[in-house]
């Protein structure tokens, strides 16, 4: 019997119910649990979950874990405290879901004697070491189906533009997925530099078609001068005045904002969570630890976690032929 220790840490994400009840139907692991991340270890009582409760929060958008982004990781200090913390309850292992941030204190836990595994828990999907993160399918699901519903407006008074802004910190993953999906005419993402003026130019075009309109999928961390930093809100209003100066009318906007970390869990985010955790209490039974577990290829794989910080994921480069091929990068 090991004893574990699980936190969500860092932004939130739905599906890591399913991993959690996965954990739990282990009957060699002894599984505790902590709200409030890594600060939480120190700051809150360590609780149980029945694995009743779990079963039935599977579909649900609100996680077992309350997340948090924590300070005591950035200290040798404060991860002193959390292993002594971990140390005195008995705890053999601690399992983080979370991204790059929560995954680098992990690594350094782990280099100090913690054993630790990660789980990639982000709608961000930009880890290196996995295909897809815990999240991400359930956030390009609300891009799409923002999209869909601007299409329905869209095509009920011909001759506008819609720009769509969403989540994705400094990558294009979110955006590029959903553009796709939702069968948007273009999309701007950090990983291109935009051409102001050839989109512009696309846009008039799609305008001029009969009954023309034109959807346009920004991701929040495109940089720009003066604009809004990735993590925050609102470059596509600045790129919108841009569009408008050339285009001389009016940009709709809507900004998805927090509602893409909300939506119920996508069925390819539960059975990927399910994945993951049946690989993760194998590894940590087998005595592996320093560790994210990805999927590649459609198979759980364990990934050292310095090569997992090794750099940020690229874009799928099916996906970057498909956007170009449809024109919607310009």
């Amino acid at each position: 019997m090991k004893k574990v220790a699980i936190i969500a840490s860092g932004g939130d994400a739905v599906g890591i119910n399913s991993a959690i009840n996965a954990l739990l139907q282990r009957e060699e692991l002894d599984i505790i649990a902590f709200h409030g991340g890594y600060d939480g270890i120190i700051e809150q009582l360590p609780f149980i979950l029945s694995s009743g409760d779990v079963q039935g929060a599977v579909s649900c958008g609100r996680n077992l874990l309350r997340s948090a982004r924590s300070r005591s990781p950035l200290t040798r200090g404060g991860r002193d405290s959390l292993r002594d913390r971990l140390r005195r309850l008995a705890v053999d292992q601690l399992v983080v879901f979370g991204g790059g941030g929560s995954s680098q204190a992990a690594w350094l836990l782990d280099q100090e004697g913690l054993p630790t595994v990660v789980l990639p828990m982000s709608i961000d999907n930009d880890i290196q070491g996995t295909q897809y993160s815990i999240g991400f399918n359930s956030a390009v699901e609300v891009v799409t189906q923002a999209l869909d519903l601007l299409h329905n407006t869209a095509q009920n008074m011909e001759g506008r533009v819609f720009m769509l802004e969403v989540f994705g910190a400094d990558a294009g993953h979110m955006a590029l997925a959903g553009a796709l999906a939702g069968g948007a005419h273009a999309v701007i993402l950090p990983e291109f530099p935009l051409d102001i003026d050839r989109l512009s130019a696309r846009l008039a075009a799609r305008l001029s078609e009969p009954h023309g309109y034109a959807l346009v999928v920004c991701a929040e961390g495109y940089p720009m001068a003066d604009a809004h930093f990735a993590g925050s809100q609102g470059v596509s209003i600045k790129i919108g005045r841009l569009l408008e100066n050339r285009l001389g009318f009016k940009i709709r906007h809507t900004v998805l904002g927090y509602c893409q970390r909300a939506a119920s869990p996508s069925v390819q985010d539960r059975l990927l969570a399910l994945t993951l955790a049946q690989r993760a209490a194998n590894a940590i039974l087998a005595g592996e630890h320093g560790i994210l577990i990805g999927i590649q290829d459609g198979q759980a794989v364990s990934c050292p976690l310095e090569q997992a910080l090794s750099g940020k994921r690229q874009l799928d480069a099916g996906l970057v032929a498909a956007a170009i091929n449809l024109q919607m990068i310009t």
